[in-house]
C-alpha cells in the first residue's frame, strides 16, 4: 500500500516517516513523499493544489496523510479548510495530523532518549499538547539541539511512547481504521 505524506517541510515530513515505519512495515506499506519542495504557508495557495493534484495522478497512494503544525488556537479553522480543500483533491483520501503546537511535542513524549542524545536533563511533561513551544522548549534544554536533527531523533524515539500524546494517538487510530478499511 503507498501512503503520501504532505509537510510543511521536507525534516517534518521525513521525521513521520521515521515514525511510522517503527509501526508500519516497510515489506506492506510504501511512504511517498509529495509536494516535498514546498514549505509551510505555501501550502494553502492555489498553485500548491494544482501541484497536488498533478503528484496525486502521478504517484497514485491508496491514502494521503497531511502533516500540518498548529501553531496556535487561531489557526484551527485555517487547517480546517486546508485539510479540506486538499482532501478534495486526493479523492477524499486524505487524514490529517495536526500537531498541536509544532512537530517537536513527539519528541517530548520520549524525553530519555532526547536526554541522552544531548546531555540535557529534562524532566517527563506529563501533557506535551500543554507546551505551546515545544521547539524552543527543548532549544532551551539543550544549545546542540536543532530542529533539522528531527529526522534523525525520530528514528530513535520509542514509538509506543509517543501514544502517550493524546493526538498523535488519535491520529494512529484514524490511520489504522483507515488503512484496514
Amino acid at each position: 500500500m503507498k501512503i503520501g505524506l504532505v509537510g510543511e517541510a521536507p525534516n517534518d515530513t521525513q521525521s513521520i516517516k521515521n515514525l511510522l515505519e517503527k509501526r508500519y512495515s516497510r515489506n506492506k506499506y510504501e511512504f511517498v513523499f509529495m509536494l516535498d519542495r514546498i514549505n509551510g504557508s505555501q501550502l494553502d495557495s492555489g498553485k500548491t493544489k494544482r501541484l497536488l493534484e498533478l503528484e496525486y495522478k502521478d504517484k497514485k497512494p491508496n491514502l494521503v496523510i497531511f502533516i500540518r503544525d498548529l501553531d496556535s488556537s487561531a489557526k484551527k479553522d485555517e487547517r480546517k479548510k486546508y485539510f479540506k480543500d486538499s482532501n478534495n483533491i486526493v479523492d477524499n483520501k486524505g487524514i490529517p495530523l495536526l500537531h498541536i503546537y509544532e512537530i517537536e511535542a513527539l519528541i517530548l513524549t520520549d524525553i530519555t532518549t532526547f536526554n541522552t542524545k544531548y546531555g540535557s536533563k529534562l524532566e517527563e511533561v506529563e501533557n506535551v499538547m500543554k507546551i505551546e513551544n515545544p521547539k524552543e522548549y527543548l532549544k532551551k534544554a539543550s544549545k546542540k539541539y536543532s530542529e533539522s536533527h528531527n529526522a534523525d531523533i525520530f528514528k530513535l524515539i520509542d514509538f509506543e511512547k509517543t501514544l502517550n500524546c493524546e493526538y498523535f494517538k488519535r491520529f494512529i487510530k484514524t490511520l489504522d481504521k483507515a488503512l484496514t478499511s
